[in-house]
């Protein structure tokens, strides 16, 4: 009986399994490397047409943004609300032109201020404190800021700091720095327009010990009490109407 058998052959058997097997790899190979490219151009797409990597510059923010902390903007979300942060034009002449490839130069400076006053609201200051006025709460209300450094109220107390009632004109917005003492911002310049507003943060991604998503703050309002209406009728006859 011949019982050789030449072991250098595969059976058609074996070879069928193997091509199946190699056609399965080569498959899944084509499968995943294809979830990656189009990951990649999701990624390309948002990062080109909806987000902007903005770094924080001057200290008009502190103790709740730094130099070079680095953000995520997003300039398609155009639904600004109370207490968001959002990226402005530095220069209100290239607000005003700005186009498509504006954010590409690298002369374009942005800066970051946060929404307090909405458009039809009035607001006032007076002290360390932001009252405001609007249809649910005509009368106005305190706004309860914990962002904002105990040291920077009470500078603004002993200083006894006075906006006057402002109206806020349709389609801008009321912009404050955290930094209450060192900002440029809406006591001085006024309110601004909706085109001077580049978009909102949505992620602070550097550094990355203070990595977070963006949360607008939970705020409370409070009825103003006599002793507040008082300390606005003192105040409002002082030149302290801004702290540069």
């Amino acid at each position: 009986m011949n019982t050789h058998q030449d072991y250098g052959k595969k059976t058609s058997s074996e070879s069928v399994a193997g091509l199946k097997h190699n056609v399965k790899i080569i498959k899944f190979s084509d499968f995943f490397w294809s979830i990656v490219w189009i990951l990649v151009i999701i990624l390309l797409i948002l990062r080109i047409f909806v987000f902007q990597q903005v770094s924080v510059q001057g200290a008009s923010m502190q103790p709740n943004y730094y130099e070079r902390d680095m953000l995520l903007i997003n300039q398609i979300d155009r639904n600004f609300k109370r207490g968001q942060v959002v990226a402005v034009y530095e220069d209100s002449t290239v607000a005003k032109n700005a186009n498509y490839f504006t954010r590409f130069n690298p002369k374009t400076v942005f800066f970051l201020k946060r929404v307090i006053g909405l458009p039809g609201e009035e607001v006032e200051m007076v002290g360390g404190k932001v009252i405001i006025y609007n249809q649910e709460f005509p009368n106005g209300v305190l706004l309860n800021e914990d962002y904002i450094a105990p040291e920077i109220k009470i500078s603004e107390e002993l200083t006894k700091y006075y906006y006057k009632k402002t109206k806020i004109q349709p389609n801008t917005y009321f912009l404050l720095g955290d930094n209450r003492t060192n900002s440029t911002d809406s006591r001085k310049v006024g309110a601004f327009p909706d085109y001077s507003i580049f978009g909102q943060e949505n992620l602070r991604y550097w550094p990355f010990s203070s990595a977070s998503y963006f949360s607008l703050p939970n705020y409370n309002y409070t009825a103003l009490s006599s002793a507040i209406i008082d300390q606005i009728k003192e105040y409002e006859n002082t030149n302290n109407s801004f702290i540069d």
